[in-house]
């Protein structure tokens, strides 16, 4: 691959920058509640998903928490003792509670503003060819190594 612009860095510095921007951003956007990105990943997937049990929140939100990360756990915990989700004793199921929809409402506003910056000067398009580029690469690279 050909370097056309000698002022841009290689991939890689970008894709830590910005997600260590988007931590940074988020931890702002939630503090006022008390809250960590993955609180609100969890709130906000069983507020706009539906109920869910721990296998299906795993699977869900597996690639964004990584190794020594806070757990699952903890983070249920926590916003059961808020009262922003209950558990269904039968079932295993998460719920998001009445308190926990108004919070999420409450939080969700914060949580598209900081969107709204991150997307400033983009369009649809260019979002979306960013995001496919990036799948693709990762596409590539899951695939396994290739003979030369």
């Amino acid at each position: 691959m050909t370097d056309h612009s000698p002022q841009l860095k290689p991939i890689g510095f970008y894709l830590k920058h910005l997600d260590a921007l988007l931590n940074r951003e988020f931890h702002e956007a939630l503090a006022d509640h008390d809250l960590t990105r993955r609180h609100w990943q969890v709130l906000h997937n069983l507020a706009t998903y539906g109920p869910h049990d721990v296998a299906t929140l795993t699977d869900k939100l597996r690639p964004f928490w990584g190794e020594g990360a806070v757990t699952l756990e903890a983070v249920t915990a926590g916003l059961e003792a808020r009262g922003w989700i209950a558990r269904d004793a039968p079932s295993g199921r998460f719920t998001v509670t009445t308190e926990g929809r108004r919070a999420h409402t409450e939080v969700e506003a914060r949580v598209r503003t900081t969107r709204g910056r991150l997307m400033t000067g983009l369009t649809d398009d260019e979002y979306l060819g960013a995001v496919t580029v990036l799948a693709r690469m990762c596409a590539n690279l899951e695939a396994g190594p290739t003979a030369h």
